[in-house]
């Protein structure tokens, strides 16, 4: 494919000599009213993925500031929740089932454990909830620890609903109306940090994948295709070139950028008209007559 022309000049230079060119092109009306349909449907496709191309840098350019928190906050952040999951899960394993492990505990000791562990774990989560989630990393490593401790902490609730006080870890309905509340109140908060790291992680992840939805070669191609056809479409007549020249020569008297002027004059009017319509940014509407 050959290369694309770039057109010189300013927008208002360029869109002048576009409006000259479409006065050109309308010698032959038939010819030029399937250009300028084909032009209008390229300039639609071309303004999509310009659009689309640059929403990921705008959407970088604006990111919140958790793209850059320092190393300093991240360890802050990250101690916060470790040391939160660590005292949430010592504190639902202390009342959890009959076991090897805790078959010879004391049931005083393991409440004063489970109790103590709570006491930690409902602030230092509450923390954590309310603040902002560093970055995309430590998103995802929050949402799968907090996944995991807080299915552990459901499941040793569940457990003791169903137990109660009947098994042998020797619990006193007492212990059961303190612990039952605590630990689904740090299920809930398990629950909610869970939740806000995904949602940074899933928001932090949207403009990679735009990014890598919104190009397609095979379209970048077509399009580039579309407008080198358009470009040599037309083959002006000695009165179409002599009249494109007198119109530029008067725009070049009327001011217009002399850079615009001279590329103007190496291209045919059809060619000036399908690189503006490829360009993307610029509007042709007012410019080429819609089909």
């Amino acid at each position: 494919m050959k290369p694309v022309v770039r057109l010189a000049g300013d927008d208002a230079s360029v869109t002048a000599v576009a409006k000259e060119a479409v006065e050109v092109l309308r010698a032959q009306p038939q010819a030029a009213s399937a250009l300028f349909s084909r032009l209008w449907n390229l300039h639609q496709r071309r303004r999509r993925f310009v659009s689309a191309s640059a929403a990921p840098a705008i959407a970088a350019a604006t990111a919140p500031a958790r793209a850059r928190s320092s190393a300093g906050y991240r360890a802050v952040w990250g101690t916060l929740l470790g040391l939160g999951l660590t005292a949430a899960l010592t504190s639902a394993v202390m009342l959890g089932p009959s076991d090897r492990r805790n078959a010879f505990m004391n049931p005083e000791l393991a409440m004063s454990t489970a109790v103590i562990a709570g006491a930690i774990a409902i602030p230092v989560l509450l923390i954590t909830l309310l603040l902002k989630v560093p970055d995309v990393r430590s998103a995802r490593i929050g949402e799968t620890f907090s996944v995991l401790v807080g299915l552990l902490c459901v499941a040793m609730l569940v457990v003791r609903l169903i137990l109660g006080t009947g098994d042998d870890r020797g619990f006193t309905p007492d212990d059961l109306a303190i612990w039952l509340p605590m630990t689904a109140v740090i299920a809930l908060l398990i629950a909610g940090v869970a939740i806000r790291s995904d949602l940074v992680r899933r928001q932090d992840a949207a403009p990679s994948t735009g990014a890598r939805t919104s190009v397609d070669p095979g379209d970048l191609r077509q399009m580039r295709r579309d407008a080198e056809w358009a470009a040599s479409s037309s083959s002006p007549t000695p009165t179409d070139k002599a009249e494109w020249s007198r119109r530029l020569d008067a725009l070049a008297s009327a001011g217009i950028d002399a850079t615009t002027i001279a590329q103007a004059r190496t291209l045919a009017p059809a060619a000036w008209v399908a690189w503006l319509a490829y360009d993307g940014e610029l509007d042709i509407a007012g410019v080429i007559p819609r089909p």
